[in-house]
């Protein structure tokens, strides 16, 4: 892919719009991980038609093998210069959707070299469902880790990647990224997207009840989530598939 343009205003000014006032070394791991900046789609067009990009949407409907895809939200993450690593985790925890069929996109927006990479995923784990782990932590590290170590999981990471290089993983795939020990930010933009037809569920705690009303409207638990913040990307032409798929 070539390298994408995420609108006039350049990185440094998205990084402006969520700063992080504490220093580095007095934030916890989460903290330290790395820095978000969340629906950047609404704050300029061409953000917006990066986000909204049917290529995209299409690549995550045929990985996960549905007819149809709807966006949840977008995301930047910046890794500071001496940011620390990001802990193993599953993204999915944090979604209050009746699906399993969830994907992110990972994009470096800038060349990313071996001494700070790209993310290590644990091969098959979405097939695992939700391990019990919880939100992204140094708890959920040290039980991942643990799992890891016991069952002699194999890992992959892709290492190096050129600025429009994109991985993809599952909502429920265990990952994690190394530290940034070099003088640059690493910038990277994320898109989520689910299969279309899929519902709202109870929030289970404070970050999904957070996610309802952030990225779904407070839509009402057992209704589609097809709201307006939820576009269908793909198909571009089609009317939603309103049921799940069997």
């Amino acid at each position: 892919m070539r390298a994408p343009r995420l609108g006039g205003r350049g990185l440094d000014q998205v990084a402006r719009w969520h700063p992080e006032p504490t220093p580095l070394d007095e934030r916890d791991t989460y903290g330290k991980a790395f820095l978000q900046a969340m629906a950047l789609r609404t704050l300029a067009d061409g953000i917006r038609r990066f986000v909204d990009s049917p290529r995209f949407a299409r690549v995550a409907a045929e990985l996960m093998g549905v007819s149809g895809v709807r966006l949840y939200h977008d995301q930047a993450l910046f890794k500071e210069p001496g940011g620390g690593r990001t802990p193993w985790h599953q993204d999915q925890n944090y979604w209050p959707l009746d699906t399993d069929d969830t994907i992110t996109m990972w994009m470096p927006l800038v060349n990313l070299d071996p001494a700070v990479g790209s993310m290590t995923f644990i091969d098959g784990s979405h097939l695992d469902g939700d391990v019990g782990a919880g939100e992204i932590s140094d708890a959920s590290d040290v039980a991942i880790q643990r799992a890891i170590d016991d069952g002699r999981r194999p890992t992959t990471t892709h290492g190096a990647l050129r600025a429009g290089d994109a991985t993809f993983h599952r909502g429920w795939t265990i990952h994690s990224a190394g530290p940034n020990p070099t003088d640059r930010m690493r910038p990277v933009m994320t898109i989520i997207w689910f299969a279309d037809g899929a519902r709202v569920l109870e929030p289970t705690g404070p970050e999904q009840a957070f996610d309802l009303r952030a990225w779904l409207g407070g839509a009402t638990p057992g209704t589609f989530a097809a709201g307006e913040g939820n576009p269908l990307l793909w198909p571009v032409t089609a009317v939603s598939v309103r049921g799940r798929r069997s």
